[in-house]
C-alpha cells in the first residue's frame, strides 16, 4: 500500500480540504489531511528537483533580502532567540542550523561566542554565507552528516514545512544533539484562526513550497516520538505574525496574492516573476499601514490565547536508554 510521504500513513486514509494555487506561477494544488494523525500536506508534493523552479534564483542567496531596515529588525528578534537559547543550556556551546540560508542567524550567534555549523540545500545561500561571513555552512542534508557529531543546539527556523518527511528529519537531529541538547523549531500554525479564515489566501500557506502544515498537536507529536520534550513554546513571532496578518487580509480583499510581501523584498529575492504595477503596489503599501495597527492588536491577542499564526518550540532531546 503507497504511504502518505510526509506521516507514513496510507494514501487512502487522506483527506481533501481545498485547492489553493501558487501565487507566483498560478499552479493548483490540493490541501489534504490525514484522518489518523491530522498532519496536512500539499498534493501533489513536488520533487526537489522541481520544487527549485518554484523559487527565484535570489530567494535565498542574499544576506539582505528586504527593504525599509527590516533586516535590523529581524537582528533584534535573532539575537532575542539566542539568549533563550543560552538561558535553556546554561551559556553558549556548538549549533548547527539546518536550512541556514545565507547564515545570518548563526553568525550572530558565532559573534556571541558559540561554534557554528549550518547546512543549506542551496549551493547559492551555502556560498554566500561562506564568502560574506565565512561560515562552515555546506549543501548537504541532515543525513549526511558526519557520524558521531554531537551538538548542544540544532535549529530548525521555518524549514521543517520545506521537507517531504519532517519526522525523519527531527529523529535524524535527535542523533545529533546531545542528550540535554535543545532543538529550535519554528513552524506555521496551520490550526490558527488565521488559517482557517485565510484558506487558500493564508500568507503562510505558500504551496509548493510549504510541503507539510502543521497544527501544535502534529508538531509534538513528532516531536515526542523522536524523544523530544517541548519545555517552552512561543505563540508570538513578530517577524512572521504581524505581517501574516496584514498579507493573508490584502489576499482575502482581492489584491494579488502576496503582492506586499514582494514588493518588500529586493528585486533579485521575488516570487512573483510578473510585477503588477506601481499603482496596486501602492494600493497594497497603503493598506498595510491599518492593517498593521490592526495586527499590532490582534497577533497579541491571538498569541496570549495560544492561537497564533505560527509557534516556535524549544524542545528538549531525552536521554536514550541505551545510553
Amino acid at each position: 500500500m503507497t504511504a502518505v510521504t510526509a506521516c507514513g500513513h496510507p494514501v487512502d486514509e487522506a483527506e481533501k480540504l481545498f485547492d489553493a494555487d501558487d501565487p507566483a506561477t498560478g499552479d493548483t494544488f490540493a490541501i489534504v489531511r490525514c484522518r489518523r494523525c491530522d498532519l496536512a500536506r500539499t498534493a501533489p508534493a513536488p520533487t526537489d528537483a522541481e520544487l527549485d523552479g518554484y523559487y527565484p534564483r535570489g530567494y535565498h542567496s542574499t544576506t539582505r533580502r528586504y527593504r525599509g531596515g527590516m533586516d535590523r529588525i529581524l537582528s533584534m528578534v535573532h539575537r532575542s532567540r539566542i539568549r533563550t537559547l543560552e538561558r535553556l543550556l546554561g551559556g553558549t556551546g556548538s549549533a548547527l542550523d539546518i536550512g541556514c540560508g545565507p547564515g545570518v542567524l548563526i553568525n550572530q550567534m558565532r559573534s556571541r561566542g558559540w561554534k557554528v555549523r549550518g547546512t543549506e540545500r542551496s549551493p547559492s545561500a551555502a556560498q554566500q554565507a561562506r564568502d560574506v561571513f565565512h561560515l562552515d555552512v555546506s549543501a548537504v542534508d541532515v543525513e549526511d552528516l558526519a557520524a558521531g557529531a554531537r551538538y548542544d543546539a540544532v535549529i530548525l527556523w521555518h524549514v521543517a514545512e520545506h521537507l517531504h518527511e519532517p519526522g525523519a528529519t527531527v529523529r535524524a537531529i535527535a542523533r545529533l544533539l546531545r542528550p540535554g541538547g535543545v532543538l529550535l523549531i519554528a513552524v506555521p500554525n496551520f490550526g490558527s484562526p488565521e488559517a482557517r479564515i485565510g484558506r487558500a489566501g493564508w500568507f503562510h500557506l505558500d504551496v509548493p513550497r510549504h510541503l507539510v502544515h502543521f497544527t501544535p498537536s502534529t508538531l509534538t507529536a513528532i516531536l515526542e516520538a523522536a524523544g523530544f520534550q517541548p519545555v517552552k513554546v512561543t505563540h508570538l513571532v513578530p517577524e512572521y505574525d504581524l505581517f501574516s496578518f496584514v498579507q493573508t487580509a490584502e489576499n482575502r480583499l482581492g489584491l494579488p496574492a502576496n503582492l506586499l510581501y514582494d514588493v518588500l523584498r529586493r528585486p533579485e529575492a521575488r516570487m512573483r516573476r510578473n510585477q503588477n504595477g506601481r499603482l496596486l503596489a501602492g494600493v497594497a503599501v497603503g493598506l498595510a499601514v491599518p492593517l498593521s495597527i490592526a495586527a499590532a492588536v490582534i497577533a497579541p491577542v491571538a498569541a496570549a490565547a495560544r492561537r497564533s499564526a505560527t509557534i516556535a518550540v524549544y524542545a528538549v532531546r531525552l536521554p536514550d536508554q541505551r545510553e
